[in-house]
């Protein structure tokens, strides 16, 4: 770690304690304590930064409820007041729930989870706290028996120090009631969560954080294509517009999108109705980023694909991305979710009409996708990654 701006800020309260009675000395040590705002203001983003890429899961355990009913809400709790002496300012969350949450903090709606069956792919929020005491709240689902969430809350105090919260059995859990994520909610009669395993177990096994650098994987994507798949497996030649729109959660801008792309057989790749790119062939995936450098900052990112079967036969979409955000009011730290192919996609397998790669299109009547299987799925089996392209600014 380079000590050299706290070093500055304490070299120049010595020098007002030794040299005030020196003119000269005084003026130069003035000058120096001016300077300590923007000293502290770098030192500080240098923390947060480092702190930014150290939150991990690995001490985190995946908890849920006991003797759970499918398809029903339940309501996870932790609340945290800082010991004596201390005053929070912020926390940077990563989580993930087989298969579906809404995240709050002190009744404020902050984010939700990714899409169905993508335990694999975590998202990453960073909030403001209040100084003392605080809510962390998930409204959580699951379809089936593997429900469970796992997380873990890095805090950082008014002096930078930091304190970590991981999911497990201290966290409560109950059925969700109106009004349970908000700071006056009482809790104390809900049971304690249950640990169903650590990160790594089946079925849930790893989880991918966004971060940065992004790092993003196929592993549990799907191939997609439109729902006229025939029974066959046959699809005729042909194109297909396939369309995925982001919404940022609040308080979150968007800043890049690394985004891998495989096809069988050929693509064209837009987004927010920019062409990004033509490609080809499904054994290797192409690997894009782009930049979202626009003023104002897009409020949604749009996917549209063009797919084209060129000949009778299989054809699908392999897709993932990684889309990095800004908090619009803190630097240094990271929020971050993925988009893959699965059957939140649309598609239409009519006629295309025109615009329908834009912004603001509506794809409201268009079919969901279907998934043609998880990768690495037959016939297409493992598909290598790329070198990135040049970064593409739009």
């Amino acid at each position: 770690m380079d000590h050299a701006p706290s070093s500055r800020i304490k070299g120049a309260l010595e020098a007002l304690h030794w040299h005030c009675g020196d003119p000269m000395s005084f003026f130069a040590v003035i000058f120096a304590l001016l300077l300590v705002p923007f000293v502290r203001s770098a030192f500080l983003g240098d923390i947060v930064a480092r702190q930014s890429s150290s939150i991990s899961l690995a001490n985190s355990e995946w908890i849920w409820q006991d003797n759970y009913v499918y398809n029903s809400w339940i309501g996870l709790r932790k609340d945290f007041t800082p010991p004596l002496g201390k005053s929070l300012i912020a926390a940077e969350i990563v989580a993930t729930v087989d298969v579906y949450f809404d995240f709050y903090v002190n009744g404020n709606y902050v984010g939700s989870g990714t899409p169905p069956a993508r335990t694999r792919f975590s998202n990453r929020f960073c909030v403001d706290l209040e100084p003392s005491y605080n809510v962390f709240a998930f409204n959580a689902s699951s379809t089936g028996g593997n429900g469970a969430m796992i997380a873990t809350i890095l805090l950082t105090y008014s002096d930078l120090t930091t304190d970590t919260i991981v999911s497990d059995a201290s966290w409560r859990v109950s059925d969700a009631v109106a009004g349970f994520e908000q700071l006056s909610f009482d809790d104390t009669a809900w049971p304690a969560a249950v640990v169903r395993g650590v990160l790594g177990d089946a079925p849930w096994d790893d989880v991918n954080i966004p971060a940065d650098p992004p790092v993003i994987t196929f592993d549990r994507v799907d191939w997609i294509w439109t729902n006229a798949i025939p029974a066959s497996g046959q699809i005729p030649a042909g194109s297909r517009a396939m369309r995925r729109t982001f919404a940022p959660f609040p308080g979150q801008v968007p800043a890049s999108a690394d985004i891998i792309i495989s096809m069988d057989n050929d693509y064209t790749l837009w987004v927010n109705g920019i062409q990004i790119a033509n490609g080809s062939g499904f054994a290797t995936a192409h690997h894009y980023i782009v930049n979202f450098v626009s003023t104002p900052p897009p409020t949604e990112i749009v996917f549209a694909i063009l797919g084209t079967n060129a000949a009778a036969g299989p054809a699908g979409l392999l897709f993932g991305a990684e889309i990095n955000m800004v908090p619009s009011d803190r630097v240094g730290c990271i929020a971050g979710s993925f988009v893959v192919s699965d059957v939140v996609w649309v598609s239409t397998k009519g006629a295309i009409p025109t615009g329908w790669e834009q912004p603001g299109f509506d794809d409201s009547d268009w079919p969901p996708v279907v998934s043609e299987g998880t990768y690495p799925a037959a016939p297409w089996d493992t598909v290598k990654i790329g070198a990135a392209a040049p970064a593409i600014n739009i």
